[in-house]
C-alpha cells in the first residue's frame, strides 16, 4: 500500500510541475494481450488441461525530468493487471527503469542507473544467433513484444551501473579522439561464497576525420576479493583493437575494417588451467552507389579458447522450461523449447550475462551459437546486398563457410556451411497503388558434417528455416497480415558436456530429426506508427518428438502502444 501511494503521489507532483512548461515530459508504452490456446498430442492424454485462456493489460508510465538544459532524470513505472483479477485483486506495481544522465562541465557526458550499453562485437554486444531470420507479420509483432519486455535495442545490453564518455577535438585538422568508460554490477555478494562481481571497460578512439579510424577497446569481467569467504576470485580479460579505412569515389565507397584481440580467463585457485587465446576478423565492403548493390566479403579466426561473457552470453540459455505446457501426455513427459516458445515466451529471455557458457540447441544454430563471437571457428563468409531506389524490391544474401581449429574428443574438425536470404517485395510501387502491399520471403540452411574412420566419431546435421509472409491493406490502416513459418533438421551431433568452469567432461550423442510449421493470419489496424491493434490464428505443429508430436493453436488480441 506505500508504496502505491508513493507512486500516486509522484504522479501528482509531475502532473503539478509538468504545468510549468516542458520540464517533464511523459514517455513508456501500454500493452494489451487476449490468448486463447489449444493443446493437443497424438497420445492419449488425460492430465494435461487442452484449453487455456489467459491475457493482461499493463501500463509503463516514464517521467522524464529536466531539470535544466544538461540533465535529464527518467523514472518509469509498471502498472499490470492480469485478466480475472477483480477490484486490484491481481495487480502488480513495480519500477522498471531508472537514470540520471546528462552533460558535465565542457561535454563529459555522463549515465548512472538503468544503462542501455554495447562496446564491439568481441567484448560487449548483445546478439541474436537464435532468431535468424528477420520477422514478419505476426512473428514481427511477437518479437517486438520481446525486444521490449527484455530491452533489447539495436545489440545493446541493459545492465546498471555507471558510463561516461568524451570527446577531445582536435580543432585544426577536425579529428577527434573518444574515450568511453562503463562500470556495472552483475552480482552482490552473499556475504558467504558468492563473490562482488563487476563488469568493467571502454575504449579510445581515434577518428581521422575523412576515412580513418583506429582504437582499443577493453573489456573485464571480475570478482572483487574478500567480499566472500574464499579466495577464488574470476577473471574475464578481453583487450581488442579496431581498425577502419574508407574511400569515397564517385559512383562507389568502399571500406575495410575489422577487429582483433585477445581473452584471458582464470579463477586464482586454478590459474594453471586458464584460458589464452587470441581473434582475428576483418572484412572489406563495396557500395556501388547508383546501382544500391553492396558487397562484402570477410575472414575470421576465433581460437578455440577464447571467451568474451560481454559478446558470448546467449539470450535465451535452452537449459530451462517453457512457461505454457511445460509437460504433457499421461507420463508428464518435458516439453522442449521449441522455435515456436522463442517468438512465443518472453521468460525464456535473459538480462543477464553468463560467465559459463549456456546451452543451445544444435538444430537452430549450430555454426554461430554464441554469435559473431563464438569460439573454435575459422573461415570466411560473403554477402550481397541490394536496395531499390524505389523501393520496389529488396534483397540480402549471406553464406559462411567455417570449420573448428581444434578438435573435440577427436582429431576430425567439423566444417560448417550457413546461408541466410530474405527478400522484400512491394509491388505497390511496382504498378503504383495507393495502399501499401509487401510479399516477404527468408530462408536459412545449416549443415554441420565431420568425416571420420570411425563411425562413432562422424556428424552430419542439417537445418531449414523458412519464413514466408505477406502483408495486403484492403482499408486506410487496416490490413490482412499472414505467416507461413518452417522450420526442418534432421541428422546426429556429439555435443560436450562442460562443468561449472566450462571444461569439457563428457561427450552426448544425440539424434535429431522432425520439423515445425506454423501458419497465422490476421488483421492489423495502425492508428500511428507506434500504436495499432492485431487480431490473429496460428496454427503450430511439432513432430521432433517422434514419439509424441503435438499441436499448439493459439489466439491472440494484441493492443500495442508506444509514446
Amino acid at each position: 500500500m506505500k508504496i502505491h501511494i508513493l507512486i500516486l503521489f509522484t504522479l501528482f507532483t509531475c502532473l503539478v510541475l509538468a504545468q510549468e512548461g516542458k520540464k517533464v515530459q511523459f514517455v513508456g508504452g501500454a500493452r494489451s494481450i487476449l490468448t486463447a490456446s489449444d493443446f493437443s498430442s497424438n497420445e492419449k492424454d488425460t492430465i494435461t488441461v487442452g484449453k487455456t485462456t489467459g491475457g493482461y493489460a499493463l501500463i509503463d508510465l516514464g517521467i522524464k525530468i529536466n531539470p535544466n538544459s544538461r540533465t535529464e532524470i527518467l523514472g518509469m513505472f509498471r502498472i499490470n493487471n492480469a485478466f480475472g483479477g477483480f477490484w486490484g485483486s491481481d495487480v502488480t506495481f513495480g519500477v522498471r527503469q531508472l537514470h540520471v544522465k546528462g552533460i558535465a562541465g565542457k561535454g563529459i557526458r555522463y549515465q548512472l542507473g538503468n544503462i542501455d550499453y554495447k562496446l564491439s562485437p568481441y567484448t560487449c554486444y548483445n546478439s541474436n544467433p537464435d532468431l535468424i531470420l528477420p520477422s514478419f507479420g505476426t512473428t514481427s509483432i511477437k518479437e517486438q513484444i520481446i525486444n521490449y519486455e527484455s530491452f533489447y535495442k539495436s545489440n545493446t545490453w541493459r545492465q546498471q551501473g555507471a558510463a561516461v564518455d568524451f570527446v577531445l577535438d582536435f580543432s585544426k585538422s577536425k579529428d577527434e579522439l573518444k574515450f568511453k568508460g562503463f562500470l556495472f554490477r552483475l552480482n552482490p555478494s552473499n556475504q558467504g561464497t558468492l563473490f562482488e562481481r563487476l563488469y568493467g571497460g571502454g575504449s579510445v578512439v581515434f577518428n581521422q576525420h575523412k576515412n580513418f579510424q583506429i582504437g582499443v577497446n577493453y573489456a573485464n569481467v571480475f570478482d572483487v576479493k574478500e567480499t566472500a569467504q574464499n579466495n577464488d576470485v574470476y577473471r574475464n580479460q578481453v583487450t581488442t583493437l579496431i581498425y577502419q579505412y574508407t574511400y569515397e569515389f564517385e559512383k562507389l565507397k568502399m571500406e575495410l575494417s575489422g577487429e582483433s584481440g585477445f581473452s584471458n580467463t582464470f579463477s586464482a585457485e586454478q590459474k594453471n588451467a586458464q584460458l589464452n587465446d587470441y581473434f582475428i576478423h576483418f572484412k572489406g565492403n563495396t557500395m556501388f552507389k547508383k546501382t544500391g548493390v553492396s558487397l562484402e566479403a570477410g575472414c575470421m579466426d576465433n581460437g578455440a579458447d577464447f571467451r568474451s561473457a560481454g559478446a558470448q552470453s546467449k539470450r535465451i540459455d535452452f537449459n530451462q522450461q517453457n512457461s505454457s505446457y511445460q509437460r504433457f501426455t499421461n507420463s508428464q513427459i518435458v516439453r522442449p523449447i521449441s522455435y515456436y516458445d522463442l517468438y512465443n515466451d518472453p521468460t525464456l529471455y535473459s538480462m543477464q550475462f553468463s560467465t559459463k557458457l549456456m546451452d543451445y540447441n544444435p538444430a537452430i544454430n549450430n555454426v554461430l551459437p554464441y554469435g559473431i563471437a563464438t569460439f573454435n571457428r575459422r573461415g570466411a563468409y560473403f554477402s550481397v546486398n541490394y536496395s531499390d531506389k524505389k523501393e520496389r524490391i529488396s534483397t540480402q544474401l549471406k553464406y559462411y563457410r567455417l570449420g573448428e581449429i581444434r578438435g573435440q574428443g577427436t582429431p576430425s574438425l567439423r566444417k560448417f556451411d550457413y546461408f541466410i536470404g530474405s527478400v522484400n517485395f512491394n509491388p505497390s510501387a511496382v504498378f503504383h497503388w495507393k495502399k501499401s502491399h509487401t510479399i516477404f520471403l527468408a530462408m536459412g540452411y545449416q549443415y554441420t558434417n565431420r568425416m571420420s574412420k570411425l563411425a562413432l566419431e562422424s556428424i552430419g546435421l542439417e537445418s531449414y528455416t523458412l519464413n514466408f509472409g505477406v502483408s495486403f491493406e484492403m482499408l486506410d490502416k487496416l490490413y490482412f497480415i499472414g505467416n507461413t513459418f518452417w522450420f526442418k533438421s534432421n541428422g546426429n551431433e556429439i555435443l560436450p558436456i562442460r562443468d561449472a568452469k566450462g571444461t569439457i567432461i563428457n561427450f552426448q550423442s544425440t539424434k535429431i530429426a522432425g520439423s515445425e510449421n506454423c501458419l497465422s493470419g490476421g488483421l492489423k489496424f495502425e492508428f500511428s506508427k507506434d500504436v495499432y491493434l492485431s487480431v490473429f490464428y496460428e496454427h503450430n505443429t511439432n513432430s521432433f518428438m517422434a514419439l509424441n508430436p503435438y499441436q499448439f493453436n493459439q489466439f491472440q488480441v494484441v493492443y500495442f502502444m508506444k509514446f
